[in-house]
C-alpha cells in the first residue's frame, strides 16, 4: 500500500521517442546467415523519481519479406529470397541517471511475430517463418538533451521472437525435421530522437 501511494505522489513527466537503425538476425540455419535490415521503433511513456521510465514501445523490422519456405533445386533457382521482417510491442522499464547526459539500462517484455527471416539463397537452407508469441527486449545506451527537453541517443538492444517455425528438409544426406519451436534473436543498433515534457 506505502508503495503504491509512493508512486502515485511521484512527480512524473511524458516522454516520446523515434528510433531507427539496423537490425542483424541471429537464427538456427544451415549455411548463409540472413541479411541484415532496417529497424524503426517509436517509444511513449511516463518518467518516475527522474530515474524510472515505463514505456509502451513499438519495434518493427522493416527488411523484406518472403512467402517462400524452401526449394528443391540448386543453383540460381532458389536465390533473391534473403527476408527480415518483424514487428513486436514491448511495455519496457528503463533505468537512468537524470543528469543531461544519461546512460540507461532497459528490458521489455511483450507479444512479437517474427514474419519471415531467410538467407538469399532458398537451397538446403529454407526460410522461418513465426506466429504471434512472447518476445522479449533488453537494451542499454545513452542520451543527451542538447536543449531543455531535445535528446539525441545511441542504443544497443537484443530481441527475440518465439514460436518461430521451419518446414522439414534434407541437407546433403541428413533429413531435417519440421520445427516449431526454434526462436531468432537479433542485435539491434538504433539511433534515437527524444523529447521529455518535464525538463
Amino acid at each position: 500500500m506505502l508503495l503504491v501511494f509512493l508512486i502515485a505522489a511521484a512527480p512524473v513527466s511524458l516522454e516520446m521517442e523515434l528510433a531507427g537503425g539496423i537490425a542483424l538476425p541471429i537464427a538456427d540455419v544451415t549455411q548463409d546467415a540472413p541479411p541484415p535490415a532496417p529497424a524503426l521503433q517509436a517509444r511513449a511513456g511516463a518518467d518516475f523519481f527522474d530515474h524510472v521510465t515505463v514505456s509502451a514501445v513499438l519495434l518493427g523490422i522493416a527488411g523484406p519479406e518472403t512467402s517462400q519456405s524452401f526449394c528443391a533445386g540448386g543453383g540460381g533457382a532458389c536465390k533473391g529470397n534473403a527476408s527480415f521482417r518483424a514487428v513486436s510491442g514491448f511495455v519496457a522499464v528503463r533505468l537512468h541517471l537524470s543528469s543531461d547526459a544519461q546512460p540507461f539500462l532497459e528490458a521489455g517484455i511483450g507479444p512479437g511475430k517474427l514474419i519471415s527471416v531467410s538467407a538469399d539463397d532458398l537451397f538446403e537452407n529454407p526460410a522461418q517463418h513465426g506466429s504471434a508469441g512472447p518476445a522479449y527486449l533488453i537494451g542499454l545506451g545513452g542520451r543527451v538533451f542538447v536543449s531543455r527537453q531535445l535528446a539525441l541517443g545511441l542504443e544497443l538492444a537484443w530481441t527475440q521472437w518465439t514460436n518461430v517455425s521451419r518446414p522439414a528438409f534434407v541437407y546433403g544426406s541428413l533429413s531435417m525435421p519440421a520445427r516449431s519451436d526454434l526462436t531468432v534473436s537479433s542485435l539491434l543498433l538504433l539511433f534515437a530522437v527524444s523529447w521529455s515534457a518535464g525538463r
